[in-house]
């Protein structure tokens, strides 16, 4: 009706504008806090979510208690809800909104498992609930009533074709997904985690030890799911969720996958370390959840030594040090050497987070023995003063830090072209030697002729 004639009924009736945006917000914060009792939460707006609590009922004392539990606290929020459980997406959309509260609140009476006798009891109930029941268009189910048709039982066994016809192909879809026999895809708000940990606790809890201790408790947990799946962990994060309704997530990365206890938990040790004086528990945690977000194969090939230039390092103990520098410093600051696929020597080599997925590249050393290029690289390139033989020879002396150096053995040149785009000049490149049996690695940059400006020379990088 018009707010005119609502209030001309009831005088002292309090109107609120909607605000869409903040009706989206809440409905968030409401499947956030759901997720305390099941990872799996999906949205279903304006006013709805689906719980996949497959797995997660015996943790409560089963579905029918889960389902009481959310119902009492969300009342005690100040959320007026009902909830259903049911086999399928539909009939517990059904059952939450159009059937008639039995004991419990909106309980689904004869639930799968406590209806081994009479497996299709729920079919049953939700026959007798109106055609709205199946998310129908408001046209469609208006058409329907039109036609007699008012139960779902009544178009429960119809021919198809003609209450196709009458009701669209996208009403028959509902009744076969609320039935079970269509599937239906129900996309979570966060991705699920392939595998997790859960623990609930009978009194809250608020030191960093006792979050401790469950972390623990967890993790261990977790190692016996991962054994299974002949996994590791390459990223983990411990979700607190507290009595004030908030959560509170603390994450871990690793470089390798990892399925121990202890180095977990010194991850989860310096990440707490860090965070203990901003995680504020207030009126403390009554649940904690650990998450494996991202998982890796773990094989035999993981557990080898590195190479012969780790010093006999295991892929263990670097891994190791390298979470534990991740941890304390952040991802970004804990880097490792990687080679690029570039000609131009200073652009060849690079450095990527330890936390990468990519391989790093190996280069296999030259077959003679003889190392073609420097150790030590500058960048840039040192400029120096060269005395020639000839203008496009090797150097016979240079001066390099106000030293002159004489040459006594030179090898080269080694052209290396620049970028055409960048308009990038030319390198001849030679490996030097000096009376003292120190080797350089010098380049001229530029060509005779190649305009008014006379080639420069650089010093690039320094052998061992």
């Amino acid at each position: 009706m018009s707010l005119a004639d609502a209030r001309a009924i009831q005088p002292k009736l309090e109107a609120v504008e909607a605000d869409i945006e903040e009706d989206t917000r809440a409905l968030g914060n409401i499947a956030a806090w759901c997720e305390r009792f099941t990872p799996i939460v999906v949205l279903d707006p304006p006013e709805g979510l689906f719980l996949d609590i497959t797995g997660c009922a015996h943790l409560f004392g089963g579905e029918e208690n889960l389902c009481a539990e959310i119902v009492t606290r969300l009342h005690a929020q100040g959320y007026s809800s009902r909830a259903a459980i049911a086999p399928t997406p539909g009939a517990a959309w059904a059952f939450s909104r159009y059937r008639k509260p039995i004991g419990k609140p909106a309980t689904l009476r004869e639930s799968l498992q406590a209806s081994l006798e009479q497996p299709e009891g729920w079919k049953a109930d939700l026959a007798a609930l109106p055609v709205e029941a199946l998310r129908l268009d408001p046209d469609a189910a208006t058409l329907l009533r039109r036609l007699g048709l008012k139960a779902i039982g009544q178009i429960q066994h119809a021919p198809r074709s003609a209450f196709a016809a009458r009701a669209g192909e996208r009403a028959m879809l509902r009744l076969d997904q609320a039935l079970g026999r269509a599937q239906e895809a129900l996309t979570p708000r966060r991705p699920a985690p392939p595998v997790f940990a859960l623990r609930r606790f009978l009194e809250p809890i608020f030191t960093a030890d006792a979050v401790l201790q469950v972390t623990q408790d967890l993790c261990g947990d977790l190692i016996e799911k991962l054994d299974i799946r002949g996994a590791g962990v390459l990223r983990a994060e411990l979700v607190l969720f507290g009595v004030d309704g908030r959560d509170r997530v603390i994450d871990v990365n690793v470089s390798k996958p990892l399925r121990d206890v202890k180095p977990l938990m010194r991850l989860f040790r310096e990440k707490l370390n860090i965070v203990s004086e901003n995680l504020d528990a207030q009126f403390g945690f009554e649940a904690a959840r650990v998450n494996v977000v991202r998982l890796a194969e773990l094989n035999e090939r993981t557990r080898t030594l590195v190479s012969v230039d780790a010093n006999s390092a295991s892929a263990e103990t670097i891994s190791s040090i390298a979470d534990i520098l991740t941890s304390r410093l952040g991802a970004k600051r804990v880097v490792r050497p990687q080679i690029h696929e570039e000609h131009v020597p200073e652009r060849a080599a690079g450095w990527r987070s330890v936390l990468s997925e990519k391989e790093a590249k190996s280069v296999k050393p030259p077959a003679d023995g003889v190392q073609r290029r420097p150790v030590r690289l500058f960048s840039p390139g040192q400029q120096i003063e060269v005395m020639a033989g000839v203008p496009d020879g090797p150097p016979i002396r240079f001066r390099w830090r106000r030293v002159m150096r004489e040459v006594v053995c030179a090898e080269g040149p080694e052209r290396i072209s620049g970028d055409w785009q960048k308009r990038e000049k030319t390198r001849d490149y030679y490996r030097v030697e000096d009376k003292q049996g120190r080797r350089y690695w010098l380049y001229r940059e530029g060509l005779y002729g190649e305009n008014e400006v006379s080639p420069r020379w650089y010093l690039h990088g320094l052998f061992a």
